[in-house]
């Protein structure tokens, strides 16, 4: 495994990949048209947002990460976002979810800053996340049915 950074060629995979995390993420919900996902990689690449892929030796891509600057507008001080790392079911056995999230602290160190990283609980990120980095957990999220 080994990381590459986003090509536009590679625009149409990080589509794909992001439908199937949002698919994977919100299972109860009704998923809006791939339309919608489409407009939103555009947007992260319009804004200049970090997006590495990792992909296998052979240059299969096997996932994806996207990190940004941040400071909810000044709000807070500035900060290095990890706001999506996805890999592909059949290889989250490997070591590409590491390589993503620890692209994202390096990237995070070489600037200076504060680092944020998002991870489901149910897929054990949560667990890789403590292991090698000294991270605090901060919110857990709850959602439930209008009607529930």
């Amino acid at each position: 495994m080994m990381l590459r950074p986003f090509f536009l060629s590679d625009y149409e995979a990080v589509v794909d990949m992001y439908y199937d995390f949002t698919r994977e993420v919100f299972t109860e919900r009704k998923i809006g048209y791939k339309y919608f996902f489409y407009k939103t990689v555009q947007e992260w690449i319009k804004k200049g947002n970090d997006i590495v892929l990792v992909t296998t030796d052979d240059g299969e891509i096997v996932g994806f990460s996207m990190a940004f600057y941040d400071d909810f507008g000044g709000l807070t001080e500035p900060f290095y976002n990890g706001e999506i790392a996805y890999v592909k079911p059949e290889y989250r056995k490997s070591k590409a979810a590491y390589l993503l999230y620890n692209n994202v602290v390096e990237v995070a160190k070489e600037r200076n800053l504060l680092i944020v990283a998002n991870g489901r609980v149910e897929n054990g990120i949560d667990k890789m996340i403590k292991k090698h980095y000294k991270a605090t957990p901060m919110f857990i999220n709850f959602e439930r049915k209008p009607n529930g």
